[in-house]
């Protein structure tokens, strides 16, 4: 085990960022250092998530640490900061951008994992998280389908594009009011309401089944 790696397992912050003054000089370098995998397949990142160590997480981010880096069996840092039980640094993970959405190998979320371990904190944080990522994704697609002439060909009017994106600012607008209290089958079906009103313009441009 490398020096660097035993200072994030012991969490110690301030001796990592010494390390760093220390060896690296080069932001570049040191994106590229915090991204390495070991001979166990892990980064430095991976190793704060499975140990809990908060602050360390939040350092190695900040300083470029990748989230959505993946091993060959496709776990991220979520992955095992879940199957760990570390809710504060899955909060972390899933605040920071991360992709609640990748699969490992094995074709589980790391709300999937968790549940496998029975870490039901993180199973319910992750079911909610996934929720909203849900809903933003959606909303993200649709609008990007609307604007993007290579994906629409030409297909919509005017009306069809100021109706769908009336609807997407609708729905967004409720997301960042009722986010933090709705319950998961609220989301979602506030997610399903959307595809439901914006059916005419999928069917008009041979989408249907992709987004419904």
């Amino acid at each position: 085990m490398s020096i660097f790696i035993e200072l994030v397992c012991s969490g110690n912050t301030d001796r990592i960022r010494e390390y760093f003054e220390e060896s690296v000089d080069q932001v570049a370098s040191l994106e590229i250092f915090l991204n390495k995998r070991d001979e166990r397949g892990k980064t430095p990142l991976d190793y704060a998530a499975m140990l809990g160590r908060e602050e360390t997480l939040k350092y190695l981010i900040e300083n470029g640490a990748n989230p959505n880096s993946h091993s060959t069996r496709g776990y991220t840092a979520l992955h095992h900061a879940a199957s760990w039980g570390h809710l504060n640094c899955v909060k972390i993970l899933a605040n920071c951008g991360t992709d609640l959405l990748m699969r490992n190998a094995n074709g589980e979320f790391a709300r999937d994992v968790a549940a496998r371990y029975e870490k039901k904190d993180c199973v319910e944080f992750l079911k909610r998280a996934e929720a909203i990522a849900s809903l933003r994704k959606a909303i993200k697609n649709i609008k990007g389908l609307l604007t993007d002439p290579e994906k629409n060909l030409g297909r919509l009017n005017k009306e069809d594009k100021v109706t769908g994106n009336k609807f997407c600012d609708e729905k967004n607008i409720w997301l960042m009011t009722h986010k933090d209290t709705a319950s998961v089958e609220l989301i979602l079906r506030k997610k399903d309401e959307l595809y439901e009103s914006l059916r005419k313009v999928f069917i008009k441009l041979q989408y249907l089944d992709e987004f419904t």
